[in-house]
């Protein structure tokens, strides 16, 4: 903040100087600063207290959302602050529990007070400077936010396997290939999506990925030793007692086998 100097006017200071009696000097002393408040007035289902000290206007920001926020923490227990930020930017589903169900509630150009317990926090560990246990408050005023846009969905019948291997490695082939299988001396190229076996949703895509078998996942392997260059099939990961139900859970996968090479000699010098 830029402060402005300005000098006494002449005059205030020639009267000054013909008065007989001293002027009565100015206390310096200066207010005591507002305590903090530390308390909430609405209570959530989950436990998390707000209050609303502005309200915004529009949409709520979702947990994909990206916010642009003001705001100060404080300890609950004595009021000290241990953290503020200005205009900072952050996921709301990278932030503790108590802070993005907070968001969740809020809209662009509103400010609330979030009062956070500690199991909805940082729990029994705490985060320097935050000690265990610890109850938190927060004032969070929410600038403005962007959601990333839906990531795509594989169709329910395009999510789950037809066939399983003895390993527990689900499969189906989805269009046929007429190239070379891979050994593990080869080096596949391929094309992957990783989608959510329960819901369809896309966790990652590559294309022309390039994977020597001899480093693949034991069932990565398997499942690239089945296809044909050319080929597309569907993977389905098995569960941890190693048996297939219906649906697939964890992380599937749709592999296109774009070409096989020889894996490349490593130096040994």
């Amino acid at each position: 903040m830029t402060k402005t100097y300005r000098s006494a006017a002449p005059g205030a200071v020639f009267a000054a100087a013909l008065l007989a009696v001293p002027a009565t000097p100015v206390s310096a002393a200066t207010p005591a600063p507002e305590k903090p408040v530390l308390t909430c007035k609405v209570k959530t289902p989950e436990g998390l207290s707000y209050s609303v000290i502005k309200a915004g206007k529009g949409e709520k920001p979702g947990p994909d959302a990206k916010v642009e926020v003001n705001y100060s923490g404080r300890l609950a227990a004595d009021g000290s602050e241990f953290d503020s930020g200005k205009a900072a930017k952050f996921k709301v589903g990278g932030v503790i529990p108590g802070f993005a169900q907070g968001l969740k509630l809020m809209q662009p150009g509103g400010k609330y007070r979030l009062c956070i317990p500690a199991a909805l926090g940082y729990g029994p560990d705490g985060s320097d400077p935050i000690p265990p246990n610890a109850d938190l408050v927060f004032e969070v005023e929410l600038l403005a936010f962007t959601t990333p846009p839906p990531k795509p969905v594989i169709a329910p019948a395009e999510r789950t396997c037809a066939q399983t291997t003895a390993s527990g490695l689900g499969y189906s082939p989805v269009t046929a290939g007429a190239g070379r299988t891979p050994t593990d001396a080869d080096m596949a190229l391929v094309d992957f999506t990783l989608f959510d076996a329960e819901n369809g949703v896309v966790q990652e895509k590559r294309d022309w990925e390039k994977i020597p078998l001899a480093m693949a996942t034991p069932l990565f392997g398997e499942a690239l030793k089945m296809m044909q260059a050319g080929s597309t099939w569907r993977f389905c990961m098995p569960k941890p007692d190693g048996t297939m139900g219906a649906p697939q859970s964890g992380t599937n996968i749709i592999v296109t086998l774009i070409d096989v090479r020889p894996a490349p000699v490593e130096d040994e010098g």
